[in-house]
């Protein structure tokens, strides 16, 4: 009895260590992927983004996600601060026009290194373009946010228009705006014809790019310069004026308050992404619709003259670092957010936004059947996420903005935008 004891006592004693092993063992192979971003910051995002993390550590035993939430407004900071000092995390949401600062900086990893082409080639040319550099492409959309023509329906109609048939070209839209402000209203009630950006803040400068493009215009030349003094900004920038001075848009919208005027039904038309649908319904309270026979609906920006349409694309997307240390692994997170149907589908489900770049998840499953989202699908090819690629985009669109509303108020266009041209020249050292 006592020699039956005293071998239990050994095998639990041989058992106990084999676990202490096989645990040491098990951390010691344990791996992080550290993500930087704000994805998990929102309330309507995060359950999306919990579901991809939860998924792909189960699926990849001893994995675990270490997410690091920056607000969108701090993240470039301190992901430039990571990486300055040699801590950088292996993988960041960006915005897309951060991707010449990053890459001037040598912070980027070739993605074409990491994934197989045939999945890349999913992406669309215009995203990929602008992610490429010296034929290595360095980032890819993972929320793609093209800024497509929001229009008001039931004010088309109290306007004699077919809303079934939004403008195509911009002299259509023009005539459009200005049936639609001649509704009229008093006070706080006033019917606007389109709801523009025109504080002085980048971003307006940012949405101008398409109207500058339909009006002809062109933010740099063919030899790289970057430059606004040209005839189609001008036309662009003096239409801004002249659809204000008619009282047809405000003269100081900023982002907000051109959404809450459009989202209050006073506004027959506006340039936004894929969040418009969820600001409508919030903002006005469940009043209004967006739906193709609903309050508002979705088009193309109307085409310049030669009959192009082109967008800016406001995306967020996903770099790996140069200083990632297991780039195997961390191509294969991105390569699951972007490309596991599942959560990809389960992110469209519970944010209602566009939840990858790639075109074949984005025309199949729920999202394909989704013909809002299939809206700003059909954009993507004619969106460009980086019209001025350069790592000073920001300060080259502040110093045209103050252009912007000095021709607004009555500025001469030329004396401003030369004005607009110096101070880029300036800055970029042209």
């Amino acid at each position: 009895m006592k020699m039956l004891k005293r071998a239990t006592g050994r095998w639990a004693a041989i058992l106990a260590a084999s676990a202490l092993a096989t645990g040491v063992a098990a951390s010691a192979h344990a791996e992080s992927i550290k993500m930087m971003g704000w994805v998990g910051l929102f309330d309507f995002q995060k359950a999306g983004w919990e579901r991809i993390v939860s998924d792909f550590e189960a699926q990849n035993p001893g994995v675990t996600i270490e997410y690091i939430g920056t607000p969108f407004e701090d993240t470039l900071n301190q992901a430039t601060v990571a990486i300055l000092g040699n801590n950088a995390p292996d993988v960041i949401q960006i915005a897309s026009s951060w991707v010449p600062q990053l890459a001037g900086m040598g912070a980027l990893e070739p993605l074409s290194d990491h994934l197989p082409a045939d999945e890349i080639a999913q992406f669309p040319k215009a995203s990929l373009d602008a992610a490429t550099i010296d034929s290595k492409v360095l980032a890819l959309d993972w929320l793609p946010g093209p800024i497509s023509m929001g229009y008001n329906r039931t004010l088309m109609k109290k306007a004699g228009l077919d809303p079934d048939s939004p403008p195509k070209t911009w002299d259509e839209f023009t005539n459009a705006v200005d049936k639609i402000c001649a509704l009229g209203g008093d006070g706080d009630a006033k019917i606007y014809g389109v709801s523009l950006r025109t504080a002085r803040n980048p971003n307006s400068a940012h949405w101008a790019l398409p109207i500058i493009w339909a009006n002809g215009g062109s933010v740099v030349d063919e030899s790289g310069k970057v430059s606004f003094n040209n005839d189609g900004v001008r036309k662009a920038f003096d239409w801004y004026r002249d659809v204000i001075r008619r009282g047809c848009s405000q003269e100081a919208f900023d982002i907000q308050g051109s959404r809450n005027v459009f989202a209050q039904g006073r506004a027959g038309f506006i340039f936004e992404g894929p969040w418009l649908r969820g600001l409508v319904e919030k903002l006005s309270g469940g009043k209004l619709s967006v739906a193709p026979e609903g309050d508002v609906w979705i088009a193309p920006v109307p085409a310049a003259a030669d009959g192009k349409v082109k967008q800016i694309e406001n995306s967020n997307m996903l770099v790996m670092t140069k200083q990632a240390k297991n780039k195997k692994l961390a191509a294969k997170f991105i390569s699951f957010v972007l490309g596991n149907k599942d959560t990809v589908e389960y992110f469209y489900e519970t944010s209602q936004q566009l939840t990858t770049g790639r075109l074949d998840i984005l025309k199949q499953g729920k999202m394909g059947a989704d013909p809002y989202i299939q809206a700003f699908v059909d954009t993507l090819p004619v969106s460009d996420p980086l019209p001025i690629n350069n790592p000073q985009v920001n300060a080259i669109l502040d110093a045209v903005t103050p252009a912007l509303q000095s021709i607004i108020q009555g500025g001469d266009a030329n004396d401003e935008l030369s004005n607009a041209d110096r101070e880029i020249d300036r800055t970029l050292g042209q």
